[in-house]
């Protein structure tokens, strides 16, 4: 059931030559956790202050459970929207233990927003020290209270901007996870608003991504990383590896060797070949096609980069097991077994 709808929503603000956000349209359906990906200055932030009522688009229309709060000059207000909002500060009051912080957002009529407050933060993994104040917990735990503010009110969605950018790393992989399992738990639809491709792959069913204020690509994120709809949003995902090449009747000849390809015959000028480190794989020398000088090899844990370089020094990289062993190596072969062929004009 779709519970949120954007609708050739723009936005430009005050000097700027450039709109934020421009004929952006998307649809989140209830339940769904959506990311919206990418650099500084690509809109994502302003479209989650558009659907939190923070901003006010210059045209388009966005709908919250078939109302629709924004078109024209009507907006609903912030208040009004049953919006909840996670900051990127978190925006926890100082002055005020972290049950208060939790009860402050509760509507007043309640019968006892005490036992709603204690009941939510123990669903966010805070089950003591509710009498503590924020400058007491660590940055995780600062980051629940926050989550609990914003959905104690049980709201229609959730909002959050930048979640994870305050947790050092080893803390956000466990983070993550625990974010995205108290979402789930509670069944809310939740968009937030990340830099970070891992926390979008990670925790996100589907992902948005603008550049420039135009919506790029929404889909999940297999489908994003494997089938990318043009060259930034590829290239956003993570390195990509670009062979120039000659299309012959059986295949593609390259600077690193000769790729076997009955689809060549299609392309009739020179072509990029464009694939990812773990599209290819690093091999014994018989019967492989393609080869470069071992430039450099870097080692991180899971896995290995080796760098190879063909006779003009144009490199590609390639990931390969851990326990591989180079020594006294000055070449490596490889094949692809997956690769994208774009026409290079």
């Amino acid at each position: 059931m779709r519970i949120l709808s954007l609708n050739q929503i723009s936005k430009k603000y005050n000097q700027a030559k450039e709109f934020a956000v421009n004929d952006v349209s998307f649809d989140v359906e209830e339940g769904e956790i959506l990311a919206l990906i990418g650099e500084s200055g690509s809109g994502k932030t302003t479209v989650l202050r558009l659907i939190a009522g923070l901003e006010h688009p210059d045209a388009g229309s966005i709908s919250l459970s078939g109302q629709v709060i924004v078109e024209g000059k009507k907006s609903v207000p912030a208040h009004e929207r049953q919006v909840g909002m996670v900051f990127q500060d978190y925006a926890l009051f100082p002055h005020l233990t972290i049950l208060e912080n939790v009860k402050f957002g509760l509507k007043k009529n309640l019968s006892d927003p005490i036992k709603v407050a204690e009941d939510t933060l123990k669903l966010v993994g805070l089950r003591e020290d509710y009498h503590k104040y924020p400058h007491q917990l660590s940055g995780g735990q600062q980051q629940r209270v926050a989550l609990a503010r914003a959905i104690a009110p049980n709201p229609k969605i959730l909002l959050m901007d930048e979640p994870f950018s305050n947790l050092d790393a080893m803390l956000k992989d466990q983070v993550r996870e625990e974010i995205r399992q108290i979402i789930k738990k509670t069944g809310i639809t939740a968009i937030f608003v990340t830099h970070d491709t891992k926390d979008a792959l990670s925790t996100a069913d589907r992902i948005a991504i603008l550049h420039k204020g135009y919506l790029q690509q929404i889909d999940i994120p297999k489908n994003l990383y494997e089938f990318p709809v043009n060259p930034y949003v590829a290239n956003f995902f993570g390195k990509r590896n670009e062979i120039m090449a000659v299309p012959r009747e059986d295949g593609f000849h390259t600077t690193f060797g000769f790729i076997t390809d009955p689809e060549a015959k299609k392309y009739k000028e020179k072509v990029r070949l464009m694939f990812r480190p773990e599209h290819g794989e690093v091999v014994r020398r018989d019967g492989q096609q393609l080869s470069g000088k071992i430039v450099k090899i870097s080692y991180f844990g899971s896995h290995q980069m080796v760098k190879l370089a063909d006779e003009e020094g144009k490199r590609v990289t390639i990931r390969t097991n851990p326990g591989r062993s180079f020594d006294g190596m000055e070449r490596a072969f490889f094949y692809l077994w997956k690769y994208d062929v774009e026409e290079a004009f």
